[in-house]
């Protein structure tokens, strides 16, 4: 995809498993990210209709479109989770984990489509080894602007 204009709107959303033991739905989350092309390389910021009321500043977006190929990652101001009530919780003390999307444009649907990650937590077992526990869920986006 040849990036022809340096300042983007793009929107989308993200999903992510239900806490709900009795659902297998999974959330959906609408997000819109305001971004500046550097040929390929994009830095910006991306706003969720999820912790957007629960953040004064916005999350920060960095990353890159290569052929078909889309790679970015999010990093909130702060930590936050849904509690065992399914309510949002923050902790300014402590970093969000970074969120890593990697997605593939479909030209017939004109959108990027793919899925995100988050380590939520890595053991060392050896040297060179670790065990990582981890959240995913799917993502889809499209530039509007």
């Amino acid at each position: 995809m040849k990036i022809v204009d340096h300042k983007q709107t793009w929107e989308g959303f993200f999903t992510y498993p239900s806490d709900d033991d009795y659902s297998d739905q999974d959330l959906e989350v609408t997000f819109k990210m305001e971004l500046i092309f550097n040929e390929n390389s994009f830095t910006g910021t991306s706003r969720d209709s999820e912790s957007e009321h629960i953040f004064e500043e916005p999350t920060i977006v960095k990353g890159f479109i290569e052929d078909n190929k889309i790679s970015f990652i999010l990093n909130y101001p702060c930590y936050y989770y849904r509690d065992e009530d399914g309510n949002i919780q923050i902790d300014k003390d402590l970093p969000h984990p970074i969120v890593e999307y990697l997605g593939y444009y479909d030209e017939y649907e004109k959108k990027y489509s793919g899925t995100w990650e988050i380590i939520i937590h890595e053991e060392k077992i050896s040297e060179d080894n670790f065990l990582e526990e981890f959240i995913y869920g799917d993502f889809e986006m499209q530039r509007i602007k």
